[in-house]
């Protein structure tokens, strides 16, 4: 069982993402290094354990951001979720369809949560908003070959959470 390895993984970047993201900041321009983790799921698992680690994610960033809890959960396993019922379509071992669909997933997710926020504490200012969400966006999706390389080290797709059904 693969589970302690997907856990493992998820403590790291939960640490990394809560403690020294001040390291890689271009300017205010900061990935979110638990996006790529949703996508690299979603491409390679069905979806039982898709929606679980999807989920599992979400609480994670939920758990060590500033922000309403649970929103993060809902939309990683909405997205996840698309990702996974188009997979099928695309090229996923290629890394520019992991950089492209990492980069559209992640402004539509970003888009979502600042309509979110929006609409709940009534702060939005449009146009810096949009160049930022494009900015951070991107900036995510450059970290895609990176973190999907090591993800697939630690987690191959081949034996990608292995369960004995009995």
């Amino acid at each position: 069982m693969r589970w302690f390895t997907f856990l493992c993984i998820l403590f790291c970047i939960s640490l990394f993402q809560s403690t020294l993201m001040s390291w890689i900041n271009l300017g205010s321009a900061v990935p979110d290094l638990y996006f790529p983790l949703v996508v690299f799921y979603s491409f390679l698992t069905d979806m039982k354990r898709n929606t679980l680690a999807n989920w599992l994610t979400g609480m994670s960033k939920d758990l060590f951001s500033e922000g309403s809890f649970g929103i993060n959960s809902v939309l990683f396993v909405a997205i996840g979720f698309f990702i996974w019922s188009f997979r099928e379509m695309l090229f996923r071992g290629h890394l520019v369809t992991q950089i492209l669909i990492t980069f559209i997933f992640s402004l539509i997710y970003n888009v979502v949560y600042t309509i979110h926020l929006a609409i709940f504490f009534h702060s939005l200012y449009l146009s810096s908003t949009l160049w930022m969400i494009f900015c951070c966006s991107f900036y995510t999706a450059l970290f895609v070959p990176v973190l999907f390389w090591i993800f697939d080290k630690f987690q191959p797709t081949q034996k990608l959470f292995l369960f004995k059904d009995h």
